[in-house]
């Protein structure tokens, strides 16, 4: 039987760096998507991929991670500092100047909140985000219909989640930045008569959108959050900022997979029960809505999530963090969990009806893997 493959991408601003690696090994493993879906910074990687053919994907990855370096140097740096401290200054300085490839400071921006400024909506302006996205990205491709795209964003007037569907529409550079919008550090985007915003706020990781379509095909599905769920104890205020982020926004992951599970288990129930039922009672209209729903969980979805858990001596605001190093050695980590990730599952598959979830929390070798039948 056929396997439907998807990709579902997190966001996570610098962090995306991880997914670029991770996505350098499943293309050295031959592995490859029908569909893929995707929020902010992972809807930025997701148009580097589908909007290049496969031979170029890597090298359009590395090339736009490599303009994201913010490179500049603070003209003061302590002679004892450690390589931690040495972080925090490189976050601190990419969190005030920008990086090349995604955003930089606009005015009045933080001005705005003081007496007599203009007003603002925004931190950053993310025009050197567009300006890189139409540079690397040909769109007609992105919308050939040979990768299927999803970008996830939020309506910031209503709070609904809204999905721009390469299959439905025809994504543009707006599309794409509607799903950066994390307020108040970036800008919204109007879309027609839609005011949208980073799809983070509901769905980081959109596994939902992912995972809630029906199918005729069994599924198997790599999800690479940003955020992690487990994370050791913090000690400084700024740790604890980064821990509220990383609590919100991969709680969101966590319930969203129990749903799935929930409403997947459901519909097991319900395609058993069907199977009790004599034929011509099982005709009845009042039945039938009811007996469709059942039918749904009678393919097999096989799901890898692998979740980012930072790099050796990982900074406060880290989301921030362009550096150089820091960015190669996500990339790196990228690479390697996902190489690990792929032993640890093997040739494991989901038998037919089951819901499967191999679960690994990447670079601490921590891993739980489980399923639901």
């Amino acid at each position: 039987m056929a396997e439907q493959s998807t990709l579902i991408l997190a966001g996570g601003s610098a962090l995306g760096a991880y997914q670029g690696g991770a996505y350098e090994t499943l293309v050295e493993q031959n592995v490859h998507f029908d569909q893929i879906f995707a929020v902010s910074a992972g809807a930025v990687n997701a148009a580097l991929i589908a909007g290049n053919p496969p031979e170029k994907r890597i090298s359009v990855l590395r090339s736009f991670w490599h303009t994201a370096v913010q490179d500049g140097a603070w003209a003061f740096s302590p002679v004892f500092s450690t390589t931690w401290d040495m972080k925090r200054r490189q976050a601190l300085q990419s969190l005030l100047l920008g990086s090349p490839a995604f955003y930089r400071a606009r005015f009045p921006g933080v001005f705005s909140m003081l007496p007599g400024m203009p007003t603002d909506t925004s931190l950053f302006e993310l025009a050197p985000l567009r300006a890189q996205l139409e540079e690397l990205v040909d769109f007609e491709r992105l919308n050939s219909g040979q990768t299927r795209v999803v970008i996830v964003a939020v309506n910031a007037n209503n709070g609904e989640e809204v999905r721009f569907d390469s299959a439905k529409l025809t994504l543009t550079v707006d599309h794409l930045l509607a799903s950066c919008g994390f307020i108040p550090f970036f800008p919204p985007t109007r879309i027609e008569d839609r005011l949208m915003v980073d799809g983070g706020m509901t769905s980081n990781l959109p596994l939902e959108a992912a995972l809630n379509e029906p199918v005729n095909d069994d599924r198997f599905c790599i999800a690479l959050d940003l955020f992690r769920r487990l994370a050791p104890d913090f000690k400084t205020v700024g740790q604890a900022m980064d821990r509220q982020m990383e609590l919100l926004l991969s709680a969101q992951s966590w319930r969203a997979l129990q749903n799935l599970r929930q409403a997947h288990e459901l519909r097991r129930q319900l395609r058993l029960l069907g199977n009790h039922i004599p034929k011509p009672q099982r005709e009845d209209p009042t039945l039938a809505s009811a007996l469709a729903e059942g039918s749904k969980s009678e393919r097999a979805t096989t799901l890898l999530m692998l979740s980012h858990a930072g790099v050796p001596h990982d900074s406060e605001m880290r989301a921030f963090d362009f550096s150089r190093p820091t960015l190669t050695e996500r990339w790196e980590a990228g690479r390697s969990d996902m190489s690990y990730a792929l032993k640890m599952l093997g040739t494991q598959r989901a038998a037919p009806g089951e819901f499967a979830v191999h679960a690994f929390n990447g670079s601490e070798a921590m891993h739980d893997a489980d399923s639901t039948q």
